[in-house]
């Protein structure tokens, strides 16, 4: 760029002698005129005049020649320029498109990795997260990124603050945290870059410990992590062997040998997914009698493990698979139900709650094809009920609203999830016909450590009250908060103080 700006001064300044000459010329031709007019053609004036002209002609054609070349020289100049320039863009976007295809392969490789990972920087801001990190916060990612790590966190922000000073002096950090869905973590904080006593940032990366591992040695048991996750109930990971056998187990199912896709559609056309279900228990004398349970999912593992949710849910959001997870419950949850009441003609249909991706949520060839299943297999759709995540009736009011009406005229209820998760308020369920609100977990296992929190769930129950809307609580872990529960007038609980999920036969083999 700096010599072309040259390049064009100096032609500008060619520009201005050439003017010069040619003004120069025009002067001696109109002095020529002027002479020959007053000397009255006088001969010896006219050949020294002519001369002196000439001599002026020779001069501007000369330089006219001269500048001709070097313009001629100096656009070949200007050409090649062009072309290295050219080259140089088209080298450099190249590079932007590497770079751009590798950034999207780390991105793919990041989200689908099943514990939550974050980049907290000096200033314990969230630059970078992956979808598992979005899950466990339950924040819309828009309002992760760049924000407060305290302000993310919440309660659990004082006890991992110190470890984060530790982080930030270069050191490697270990450490157990108990997560607010009552989930037990082994968290990491890894400096970057690595060497250094002041180093940018560090990645926070939360290994749950309930989630079975992949060596021998561990076991594992009962979990409640739901279709869209919900807490797990305490194992261990005994040793950083076993971690990272775990992490190469998953690592291997998800991205090793076998593409993720096809390894998902096998698990759908085979039947290799799992039905569990949890209770949710009653706190009045409800309407129905039969009982009601949230239905769960997990993935068979070889060796008998079982995977849950947040180890493929991400997998299939990538690969636009969820909706066929979906349409997989529905279908198998009903043919189940059906088959157990051929064969037990006494046997009653309990109320079903199925989560639904946000694929499925307001997709009216979703809403079609689960009518033409409670009509083909002959399922009470009052016994089906769907749930929604207050995210989706934020983000898709509409669509939600179309998927409800959808469904409501054949029966089917439909259930907030998460409420209060984004913001205390009803004005986003206005035109949305649900039937229960499920109180998001963490205000209810922050309700006696701040009377603010009791507050908020007194007025969530009085305005469901007044709508006619059901409330249930979930994240329900002792005696203490059911009652409390109770005496606030919650209608349902759910959470391991009450029930833990397991196979759907065997859970409703415990049914009252």
């Amino acid at each position: 760029m700096k010599f072309l700006f040259k390049l064009s001064l100096f032609l500008s300044k060619r520009r201005v002698k050439t003017m010069l000459s040619v003004l120069l010329t025009l002067t001696l031709g109109l002095m020529v005129i002027a002479t020959i007019y007053f000397t009255l053609f006088d001969l010896q004036w006219l050949a020294f005049l002519g001369g002196i002209l000439f001599a002026a002609v020779l001069s501007m054609a000369s330089q006219a020649s001269k500048a001709e070349w070097l313009i001629i020289r100096r656009t070949t100049q200007l050409e090649r320029v062009r072309e290295e320039v050219k080259r140089e863009a088209a080298r450099r976007k190249i590079s932007e498109d590497a770079m751009r295809a590798t950034d999207t392969r780390m991105r793919m490789v990041f989200d689908l990795m099943p514990s939550p990972i974050m980049f907290v920087d000096r200033d314990l801001r969230i630059h970078d997260h992956n979808t598992a990190a979005k899950t466990l916060t339950r924040i819309p990612e828009v309002r992760i990124e760049n924000q407060l790590l305290r302000d993310i966190v919440g309660a659990q922000y004082t006890e991992i603050l110190p470890h984060c000073r530790e982080a930030l002096t270069g050191t490697k950090v270990e450490y157990q945290i108990l997560w607010p869905n009552s989930e037990l973590y082994r968290v990491k904080h890894v400096p970057h870059p690595a060497g250094t006593d002041h180093p940018l940032g560090f990645y926070m990366i939360m290994l749950s410990m309930n989630i079975p591992a992949a060596t021998p040695a561990v076991k594992s048991r009962d979990s409640a992590e739901s279709h869209s996750t919900h807490a797990d109930a305490h194992a261990a990971i005994t040793s950083d062997s076993g971690e990272t056998m775990y992490l190469h187990s998953i690592g291997e199912q998800l991205m090793g040998g076998d593409d993720p896709r096809s390894k998902l559609i096998r698990a759908i056309e085979r039947d290799e997914f799992i039905l569990y279900a949890q209770k949710i228990l009653p706190l009045k004398s409800m309407p129905f009698d039969h009982g009601c349970y949230e239905i769960l999912l997990r993935l068979k593992e070889e060796e008998d493990n079982l995977l849950p949710p947040g180890g493929f849910i991400p997998v299939a959001e990538r690969y636009g698979l969820t909706q066929e997870i979906d349409r997989w419950v529905i279908r198998t949850t009903l043919g189940w139900s059906m088959q157990q009441k051929r064969d037990h003609p006494d046997w009653d249909i309990p109320m079903y709650c199925v989560n639904l991706s946000e694929s499925s949520v307001g997709d009216m060839e979703f809403a079609r094809y689960v009518r033409t299943e409670l009509q083909r297999s002959g399922f009470p759709a009052s016994q089906l009920c769907f749930e929604i995540g207050e995210l989706d009736t934020i983000a898709h009011h509409e669509n939600v609203a179309h998927f409800i009406a959808a469904l409501k005229p054949v029966g089917c209820r439909f259930t907030v999830d998460s409420f209060g998760s984004i913001k205390l308020s009803f004005a986003h369920l206005s035109g949305l016909a649900v039937d229960f609100i499920k109180i998001d977990g963490v205000l209810i296992q922050n309700l006696f450590k701040t009377p603010m929190m009791m507050t908020k769930l007194k007025a969530i129950v009085s305005v469901c009250e007044k709508l006619g809307v059901h409330t249930i609580a979930e994240f329900v872990e002792d005696d203490k908060t059911l009652a409390a529960l109770k005496d606030v007038g919650i209608d349902y609980a759910q959470g391991f103080g009450i029930d833990r999920p397991g196979p759907i036969s065997k859970a409703l083999d415990k049914k009252a």
